[in-house]
C-alpha cells in the first residue's frame, strides 16, 4: 500500500472586517477575509494541523493584502475571530493513538497468556518465536515425555511479528525436528524469544 504524506489547507471561516477602511481605496466595510488552515494528511487523513493563514481582499477595488498591511484594530478582530472546532484534523493521530493502544495491550495480553501456556505445554501447541537472526516463526509441539518436549519448527519465517500466524499451516512444518526442557522453553519465554502460545483443545484452538 502506498502511503503519501504532504499537507493541505482547509477554509475554516469567511467574513468582513467591520468598521475599517480599506488601506488603498478608503472603501469602509469592504474587506473581506478568508481564514484557512494548514494540515498535515497522510493518503488525505489528517494528521494535525501546523498552521494558519489569512487572506484579506477588498471587493471595491479588489485589491489583496496581507494580515501586516491591516491596521491595529483590523488586526485585532481577526484574531478574535471565533473558530470552529478543528478536531477532525486531528483525526488520523487518533487512529494511530488507538491502534497503538490496542496494539500495545493485545501484546501485554498475549505475554501474559503465554507466560501461563508455557508452564503447561501440550501437544498441537503452536509457539511464536523470535529467531536469533532476527526474523519471526513457528514451531509445533508434537509430543511431551517427561520432562522433554518435542517440536517440528517452521520451514518459513516472517520479516514481522504480526504475519508469524500466516505460516501456521500443516504443510509448512516437515522434518526440522527441536526438543527442549521444561525449563529450556521457561527460559525461552523469559528472554521474549516465545511471543505467542496458540492451545490446542479437543475442541479447537484458544488463543
Amino acid at each position: 500500500m502506498l502511503f503519501l504524506v504532504g499537507t493541505r489547507d482547509s477554509n475554516i471561516k469567511n467574513g468582513v472586517i467591520l468598521n475599517e477602511k480599506c488601506p488603498k481605496c478608503n472603501t469602509q466595510d469592504t474587506l473581506h477575509f478568508s481564514i484557512y488552515k494548514k494540515y498535515t494528511h497522510v493518503t488525505l487523513i489528517p494528521l494535525f494541523p501546523v498552521g494558519k493563514s489569512v487572506y484579506i481582499r477588498c471587493s471595491h477595488c479588489e485589491e489583496n493584502f496581507d494580515y501586516e498591511d491591516l491596521s491595529e484594530s483590523a488586526q485585532l478582530q481577526l484574531r478574535n475571530e471565533k473558530l470552529d472546532n478543528s478536531i477532525w484534523m486531528f483525526s488520523g493521530s487518533i487512529i494511530i493513538a488507538l491502534f497503538l493502544i490496542f496494539t500495545i495491550n493485545r501484546y501485554f495480553e498475549n505475554k501474559d497468556e503465554a507466560g501461563v501456556l508455557v508452564k503447561n505445554p501440550m501437544q498441537g501447541d503452536v509457539y511464536n518465536l523470535k529467531l536469533n537472526n532476527g526474523y519471526y516463526s513457528n514451531m509445533r509441539i508434537d509430543k511431551i515425555t517427561g520432562d522433554s518436549v518435542h517440536a517440528t519448527l517452521n520451514d518459513f519465517q516472517a520479516y514481522m511479528p504480526n504475519e508469524i500466524d500466516d505460516l501456521n499451516k500443516p504443510e509448512n512444518y516437515s522434518n526440522r525436528k527441536v526438543y527442549y526442557s521444561r525449563k529450556d522453553l521457561i527460559k525461552l519465554y523469559q528472554e521474549n524469544e516465545i511471543l505467542k502460545i496458540t492451545q490446542k483443545k479437543a475442541n479447537g484452538f484458544s488463543n
